[in-house]
């Protein structure tokens, strides 16, 4: 029973791709979310349906000139972003190559307050943008195994350009960029010292935005979680990312060149695993803060999960 509820913790991973603000391409921003996947990254839960809940907030700030939809902001814009979510994880009863399939969907609202001075205007006036609006739908599919105590999955996921989105400097919460991205994530747990190793490496495929004839670069992102057991259901340890683009972006709308992407982040994060009656709950909190970044929003943010099993 304590292995299939531990495993729970990785339905809430699935979600946060879709909805936690990354930093790159056009908008300094990413169709993959940095720090979507953490504790039980390789896992595949049991045969059944989750729901998981999720929500982000994201604050930064980026040294350099941007393009954002069109227009060109000088350098110390600020952004402050908040997200929320609701992801369906259905894991049949199948085996398919000797692993269990997970078919997944996150659909994203969100919130963009964007501080700024516009290049080109005859005085410097601060100006500033926010709104509410959906964000794009992201579907998912993956493939895991387990062998004892490491766990690993493939998965595939896809963004439809279906969120709020108009070109000029006005609150994006969809970035009109249909992208693919694939990657690797595993698990190892030991159970004789409770100590939890994940790790996640992917490779986003981007496509260009139609309106502004941006086609951002291709980019890698590599995420870990390094977590010890506590107490029963309880993990806590460090996590963070490392992000690079491939690619630099191009088109007759990238009106800064390449404008190629870096950045960094590590900070503490936690993951509790309880039951409600007889339906175990995970819920999940951790904090990244941002550094090394280049052509990149360099900030902090704090993701909060919760996963129910039905």
């Amino acid at each position: 029973m304590r292995s299939r509820i531990s495993r729970l913790l990785a339905a809430g991973c699935f979600v946060i791709a879709g909805i936690a603000p990354a930093r790159a391409t056009e908008y300094a921003f990413s169709t993959y979310a940095l720090g979507s996947m953490a504790f039980g990254a390789g896992m595949t839960p049991p045969a059944g349906i989750y729901v998981t809940a999720v929500s982000s907030y994201y604050t930064a700030e980026i040294s350099g000139q941007l393009d954002f939809g069109g227009v060109v902001l000088n350098g110390g814009a600020k952004v402050k972003a908040f997200a929320s979510a609701l992801n369906a994880l259905y894991v049949p009863d199948w085996d398919v190559l000797g692993g269990h399939l997970g078919l997944a969907v996150t659909v994203p609202v969100g919130f963009l307050d964007v501080e700024a001075t516009i290049a080109g205007e005859q005085r410097s006036l601060q100006r500033e943008t926010e709104g509410w609006g959906f964000g794009d739908v992201t579907p998912r599919l993956q493939l895991g195994w387990q062998h004892g105590e490491f766990s690993h999955l493939l998965y595939v996921q896809t963004v439809a350009p279906t969120g709020r989105y108009q070109k000029g400097f006005v609150p994006i919460i969809g970035l009109n960029r249909p992208s693919i991205d694939t990657g690797w994530a595993f698990t190892w747990s030991d159970t004789a010292s409770k100590l939890q190793v994940n790790g996640t490496v992917g490779v986003t495929f981007n496509f260009e935005n139609d309106v502004t004839n941006y086609e951002s670069g291709d980019e890698f992102h590599a995420e870990w979680a390094v977590g010890y057991e506590l107490i029963k259901g309880l993990v806590i340890g460090v996590v963070g990312y490392d992000y690079r683009q491939l690619t630099g972006d191009s088109g007759a709308g990238a009106r800064l060149g390449s404008f190629k992407g870096r950045v960094d982040a590590i900070g503490p994060g936690l993951s509790y695993t309880t039951a409600i009656g007889q339906t175990p709950v995970t819920l999940s909190l951790r904090h990244y803060e941002e550094y090394n970044a280049e052509r990149r929003w360099e900030g902090n943010s704090t993701i909060a999960s919760g996963t129910i099993r039905f």
